[in-house]
């Protein structure tokens, strides 16, 4: 009677164990039939902790394979209101079959499940990026990377893949969602293996600076600089660091840099003339801005640029003639014909600036006091009248 009673509480046993097993072979036959939402109540009812018999269908590996796959459909077929994020709850279920898969019969089932939730991963973060949803987008690429290095991935690869691309893009997704420290961390990763170097330096930089810590800002961009001294942003970008310090020198030597590299680019000889003119080597200053134009003739900035330098000469020279005495009428004229010599070499440079942007009042102002000072006065009664009507509009 003993023994009878044994084999009926094994018998019992087993009919609970197999039944909550039996919930996950439903729960898969719902997911194969397309009811994705009765295969995720069923294996939720197998992996439900406060459910008596679910005992032994939480420690069945199976059990959260299935779960997984459940829930990548569940986000494939954009189902709400079941779980949020269940891609990431995928990922979780999978871990844990890994773990209850103390033989690894599911090795090679699990490897392809994996795979899988890694192009999911992959076009969900894209589209979370897309979106705006930065973080999303970070958890995602972080997700990725982890399945990367899980050991039964390494196992079955044939060599190992760094995912450069991913760790770029997990950089990329935490600098947008301001996750800085994180996003400074990634870069450095993509950068050690040479995966856009010179973009991951000025992001590094860019986090540095939006964190407030401007040495390490700078220290970054030189040690981009130093390992990628060719990359244009770098150097663009070390340019305008110094310029809105107003560590014109230093500036200097950097657009050097970035003439040698880009000699076709004008604004680079328009930006060394700038900075000449800040040191007061004006002459110097004047030779770039005509090198600017010799690359690029369309270039507003350095024919203005000129204009200016020429036309405040001739000011400084009317201001010391105002100085001489009314006696000396002869090197008081002589004074200001030198002026007006100025402003002759400054007109054929504002003239040309205002054929390229004639929309500029400040341009306008500028040509109606040379002609004013060169008394032509047709060509001032014009551009007076230029002024005039846009001010009315």
């Amino acid at each position: 009677m003993k023994q009878l009673v044994t084999i009926l509480t094994l018998i019992l046993f087993s009919t609970a164990v197999f039944a909550q097993r039996g919930k996950v072979t439903s729960a898969l036959s719902y997911k194969e039939s397309g009811d994705i939402e009765k295969a995720f109540e069923t294996i939720e009812i197998a992996v439900d902790t406060t459910n008596p018999r679910a005992d032994r269908s939480l420690d069945w590996p199976r059990t959260w394979e299935v779960r997984g796959q459940i829930l990548q459909e569940v986000h494939k077929r954009e189902i709400k209101g079941l779980i949020d994020e269940p891609l990431f709850e995928a990922f979780k279920s999978y871990k844990r079959a890994i773990e209850l898969d103390e033989r690894s019969r599911l090795s090679k089932s699990l490897v392809i499940d994996l795979t899988f939730l890694q192009t999911d991963l992959s076009n969900y973060a894209i589209t979370s990026y897309n979106n705006g949803n930065f973080e999303t987008a970070q958890k995602c690429f972080e997700y990725f990377m982890e399945i990367s290095n899980l050991p039964i991935m390494k196992e079955s690869a044939a060599q190992e893949v760094i995912d450069t691309a991913i760790i770029y893009n997990a950089g990329l997704a935490a600098f947008k969602a301001e996750n800085y420290e994180t996003s400074i961390d990634y870069f450095k990763k993509a950068a050690k293996y040479d995966y856009n170097g010179g973009s991951c330096y000025n992001f590094i930089y860019q986090a540095h600076q939006l964190m407030g810590d401007t040495l390490a800002s700078i220290n970054s961009l030189k040690e981009g600089f130093e390992k990628y001294p060719t990359d244009e942003i770098l150097i663009v970008e070390l340019i305008n660091f110094y310029i809105s310090k107003g560590r014109s020198e230093e500036a200097i030597d950097y657009i050097e840099l970035a003439i040698k590299e880009k000699p076709d680019n004008p604004s680079l000889y328009t930006a060394k003339g700038g900075m000449l003119e800040k040191l007061g080597r004006k002459e110097e200053a004047i030779e770039m801005y005509k090198e600017a134009i010799e690359v690029d003739p369309k270039q507003f900035t350095p024919y203005y640029n000129l204009s200016v330098i020429y036309y405040n000469r001739g000011v400084e020279v009317v201001n010391e003639a105002n100085k001489i005495p009314p006696s000396e009428t002869e090197k008081y004229e002589a004074e200001i014909e030198k002026a007006k010599e100025h402003f002759r070499q400054s007109l054929p440079y504002i003239e040309k600036a205002y054929s390229l942007d004639s929309t500029e009042i400040a341009i306008l102002e500028s040509l109606k006091t040379i002609y004013y000072r060169l008394k032509m006065t047709d060509k001032y009664n014009e551009i007076n009248k230029k002024i005039q009507n846009l001010e009315k509009e």
